[in-house]
């Protein structure tokens, strides 16, 4: 099995999107957060734990997932990975033993609270400001 520096890449069968927020102005001077796409990137994501709860007197619950990447500098717990259209929000960024080569993010599926993207307009009136 063939590695390059440290990353197996036939692992690295998930094509991902890394969305930021951003601010943006709707119709009543209102602030809202939107999601802008920062990035394309594979990886391999796999499922580590699913959890039950009551939220607002109703079942729900949450899938936990591992993703390993390539090295990503600017990633953080503030960005938004999608994969075919299902959001997931990050818990926890960690690069590997340190060596700026792999990072291990660990995630929770965002089933009901779907946060909107942002437009052409949007980001350009954001770039603005």
């Amino acid at each position: 099995m063939s590695t390059v520096r440290g990353v197996n890449p036939g692992r690295l069968n998930r094509k991902l999107s890394i969305y930021r927020y951003i601010n943006t102005q709707s119709g009543m001077n209102s602030r809202q957060s939107k999601l802008v796409k920062v990035r394309t990137v594979w990886a391999e994501m796999k499922p580590t734990r699913g959890t039950e709860f009551l939220e607002y007197y109703k079942d729900a619950n949450a899938l936990q997932y591992k993703v390993t990447m390539r090295y990503i500098p600017d990633l953080t717990e503030k960005n938004v990975l999608v994969h075919y259209g299902r959001q997931y929000e990050i818990n926890s960024v960690i690069n590997v033993e340190e060596a700026g080569i792999v990072l291990e993010v660990y995630c929770t599926e965002a089933k009901d609270r779907s946060i909107p993207y942002a437009t052409e307009e949007e980001i350009a009136a954001a770039g603005d400001q």
